[in-house]
């Protein structure tokens, strides 16, 4: 398609010398030549330009911080749990308020007759459930016996053939409790419930 000058109206011819972006007959460049030609635009009005905006350019600084606030507040949240548990209340406490109708006398009784055989725990030094059961069981008196899974690999192996996926994990005269220490149940079992 031929090239016409907006200024001079002359078609250009294609063995000419002129650079590309300029008229051979009048010698302005075609831009400014058109640009002279559309209607006047307002005084101290830019012509707009548009950029294609990437969602690749990589995150805003503001993003940045809100994601490091998230990472430091959940760290900060874990760091709370493990020390006092997930309501603010000391774990051992929670699971002395869970202990049901049993009145601290009761407990206490019930720990002395019961012999060291009757309980038998797999733990670990990093479970904080494990660190609750055991504060529990030492507040009120309980003996038990237990096995450290990451020190033992005896340990690790009969409990997985137990079945067991987790820790604490109980065996209260017998009665197996897989789903962790629960106050209310380990009482049951010691009393034969």
């Amino acid at each position: 398609m031929p090239t016409i000058c907006a200024k001079c109206q002359l078609v250009r011819p294609e063995n000419t010398d002129a650079p590309i972006w300029q008229c051979p007959g009048c010698g302005v460049a075609y831009n400014k030549a058109a640009d002279a030609r559309s209607p006047a635009s307002p005084v101290g009005h830019r012509p707009q330009r548009t950029h294609a905006v990437s969602d690749g350019d990589g995150l805003p600084w503001g993003k940045w911080l809100m994601l490091l606030l998230l990472i430091g507040g959940a760290y900060l949240g874990y760091q709370v749990i493990q020390k006092r548990g997930p309501a603010g209340v000391s774990v051992s406490s929670l699971a002395s308020k869970l202990s049901g109708n049993s009145s601290t006398e009761q407990l206490a009784a019930l720990a002395a007759s019961s012999k060291p055989g009757d309980v038998f725990m797999y733990t670990a030094d990093w479970c904080p459930n494990c660190r609750a059961a055991k504060g529990w069981m030492a507040e009120y008196g309980f003996q038990y016996e237990q096995c450290d899974i990451d020190k033992d690999h005896g340990c690790k192996s009969k409990l997985d053939s137990l079945g067991g996926d987790g820790i604490p994990y109980l065996i209260v005269k017998g009665h197996h409790m897989r789903e962790g220490f629960d106050s209310q149940e380990f009482v049951a079992a010691l009393q034969g419930k």
